[in-house]
């Protein structure tokens, strides 16, 4: 992004902040990662506007609003995902930001709706490699399960998730981001179950998502929508 562009939007839009470790609170408008840096333009004492680089093994958190363009593609097809999602997943992946890792999930996804199994891999794998010891791992094991699940690896993809599964399911109060990542998981272990004909189980499942976990709305309704069509599908089924 151009200089020349960026200073002038300074004006109007908020700041982004930048949270550290040792608890300084930074403000300006980050522009990307790169080399294990975030770049950020930010106002000097006098006024004017610097770009500085900071460490992202110094950020604890990042606020940051998702940028217009990921916000519409609730309905889009994996192809304009992946057009739009690729350069903003390149300039700001590993930000510590909800949306980015989102993102980056969305574009996964788009690659393995396209077929493009190994790209959606690779994508999953970047997740756990660039927020080591984070929640974002549970989207990496889900990612990565779903894919087998895909190739039809049924048991490798439980044994994947059943470990995110066992730790859901001792935390009592689970924060709005720990249930959204949640039912990632829940997803893949309802389906795989149900993959096995366990039905019963696998209902139990996806009625998690949508009582529990429903924080993340599209898990949530997908969740809805696969039991719905299992219900149908198995008049009569219930969960004990």
């Amino acid at each position: 992004m151009a200089l020349a562009l960026v200073f002038p939007a300074l004006q109007v839009v908020a700041d982004d902040q930048i949270i550290k470790k040792d608890g300084t609170v930074l403000t300006g408008q980050i522009l990307g990662v790169d080399n294990g840096q975030v770049t950020v333009i930010s106002h000097a004492s006098n006024g004017s506007a610097v770009k500085l680089p900071y460490y992202l093994s110094d950020i604890q958190t990042v606020k940051m609003a998702t940028p217009d363009a990921a916000t519409k593609l609730s309905d889009a097809n994996p192809a304009t995902v992946m057009v739009t999602l690729e350069p903003l997943v390149k300039q700001y992946a590993g930000l510590p930001a909800d949306w980015v890792v989102q993102a980056m999930v969305q574009l996964a996804d788009s690659y393995a709706a396209q077929n493009q199994l190994d790209r959606a891999q690779a994508m999953y794998t970047q997740i756990d490699t660039l927020y080591p010891g984070s929640n974002y791992h549970f989207q990496a094991v889900a990612g990565l399960a779903s894919l087998s699940l895909k190739q039809g690896k049924i048991d490798v993809a439980l044994a994947a998730v059943q470990p995110v599964i066992d730790q859901a399911n001792k935390d009592i109060a689970p924060s709005a981001t720990e249930g959204g990542l949640y039912a990632n998981a829940f997803l893949v272990y309802g389906q795989a179950l149900e993959a096995q004909k366990k039905n019963e189980q696998a209902l139990e499942a996806y009625l998690t998502v949508k009582t529990m976990f429903y924080q993340n709305t599209a898990c949530a309704a997908q969740a809805d929508a696969l039991a719905k069509k299992l219900r149908d599908a198995n008049p009569g089924l219930g969960v004990e």
